[in-house]
């Protein structure tokens, strides 16, 4: 029996080494802090927080998703060291890009407004990486912060996809893969630690 509803959200998905160095900072936080909520989903920047919608309309809601992307030429995005929203969560920060600000706040209000969903927080868009979050207790948080504070990371990307995640009862799966057109795409860049 097909559900009623699924669950989605809309993000931007890091390359390699950038994914699996996340992914191995929130394992190493959930085996020493036991803050596992990083990792129902993939190491992640979120457009659209998680929403319902029937499950007839995920062609709709890829279909636009192309659509408004078809438009977006490719830009760089920039990681620079670690930071957190006081005491709880921990992330990969982002360097201020306007465009990527532009290209959420457009791309959010017209898929809101298309698909009927309300926002969620009313936090401005803060692009970031989540290292920990949630399950991420106070004393934990201390002695996660004391070794991700003063951490140097520094990566850059060419953003090439927008995706469309489904939660299929147990984790966030990769539905979609919306690709920016472009001439130039580039690769990861590694800056160095």
């Amino acid at each position: 029996m097909q559900p009623k509803t699924n669950l989605y959200f809309i993000a931007i998905i890091p390359p390699e080494p950038i994914y699996s160095e996340v992914r191995d900072w929130q394992h190493h936080i959930a085996d020493t802090c036991h803050s596992k909520e990083a990792l129902k989903a993939p190491p992640h920047i979120t457009l659209i927080p998680p929403f319902s919608q029937p499950p007839e309309k995920e062609k709709e809601i890829i279909a636009f998703i192309e659509k408004f992307v078809r438009k977006q030429k490719p830009f760089e995005l920039s990681i620079n060291s670690f930071a957190s929203f006081g005491v709880g969560v921990i992330y990969a920060a982002f360097e201020k890009n306007d465009t990527l600000k532009k290209m959420e706040k457009e791309f959010s209000l017209s898929f809101r407004k298309k698909f009927n969903v309300e926002s969620s927080s009313g936090f401005a868009f803060t692009p970031h990486i989540t290292l920990a979050f949630k399950d991420l207790t106070p004393p934990m948080f201390e002695l996660a912060w004391k070794e991700y504070k003063d951490k140097l990371y520094r990566r850059k990307w060419m953003l090439k996809y927008i995706c469309l995640l489904r939660h299929n009862f147990k984790e966030w799966e990769i539905v979609e893969h919306a690709e920016l057109k472009g001439e130039h795409i580039g690769e990861t860049i590694e800056l160095g630690f």
